[in-house]
């Protein structure tokens, strides 16, 4: 006997790490469902069966490298353990953690619902940024399932809800690993619009708003697009960008020479 039933399938983690092991082959996925490793494995799968320990052993074990292509994190040790997998996780920075995976019945992606059918037709064309100021700002276009804006370059994209929120829909990248494209988070989809944040390092920005140039006048804009960029790294929160008296800041006097006298 080479493989054992009770191996084969789908483990959770929970937050961190998603297995799926068919036989010699495991894929070890992040909390996204993204591909982190995939790599052949041998066990002793009578000791499975006799409900015996078993260690899994990995052809490759590196989750991530460096830069300069040294393992950043990595699988220690993966062991079946009475009906769980336990997986010793090595970070070069904290050191090793344990993590416990349980058996599912689910898929990596059985929590999505690809919607593409409902709105692909109604999100085709071009949509207008919304200002404040009524001038016409950035164009978003949408090409059957393709969108261009900023840097988003003809990216692919599915149309979804999520079992959590089954009656929000979201545009994320076509792998379905993300939400977030290259410079924005999620686009949701409400009635006559889509909105979205960009992501600027520090600068909480305000909501982004997408709207069909015929109905620029027409839609109730949310109040999360009038706020102005913040930067979060202020103890203060003060809106960037904004006409504000400048701070004197008390500057230290040097002693006079007889001070420590």
């Amino acid at each position: 006997m080479k493989y054992s039933g009770k191996l084969n399938g789908f483990w959770e983690e929970g937050y961190h790490y998603y297995i799926e092991i068919r036989d010699d082959k495991m894929t070890v996925r992040d909390y996204r469902r993204a591909v982190e490793l995939e790599t052949k494995i041998s066990y002793a799968a009578k000791a499975i069966e006799r409900g015996e320990r078993a260690v899994i052993s990995m052809k490759d074990n590196v989750l991530s490298r460096t830069a300069a292509g040294e393992p950043f994190t990595m699988i220690r040790e993966l062991a079946w353990e009475s009906g769980e997998l336990k997986l010793l996780y090595y970070y070069t920075i904290m050191g090793e953690t344990l993590y416990t995976l349980k058996k599912v019945d689910r898929g990596p992606f059985d929590h999505i619902k690809i919607r593409d059918g409902e709105f692909l037709k109604s999100l085709q064309g071009e949509w207008i940024r919304w200002r404040a100021d009524g001038k016409k700002d950035d164009v978003l276009k949408i090409k059957n399932n393709k969108l261009l804006w900023l840097g988003i370059d003809w990216e692919r994209f599915h149309v979804v809800s999520y079992d959590y929120s089954p009656d929000r829909v979201w545009i994320v990248p076509e792998d379905l690993t993300q939400k977030d494209f290259v410079c924005c988070t999620e686009f949701e989809v409400l009635p006559g619009m889509l909105t979205a944040r960009e992501i600027i390092m520090d600068v909480n920005t305000p909501l982004s708003v997408f709207i069909r140039e015929k109905d620029l006048d027409k839609v109730e804009i949310p109040a999360a697009a009038k706020e102005p960029a913040v930067n979060t790294m202020l103890c203060s929160e003060r809106a960037l960008f904004v006409d504000e008296p400048a701070v004197d800041v008390p500057v230290s006097k040097p002693l006079p020479d007889d001070a420590e006298k």
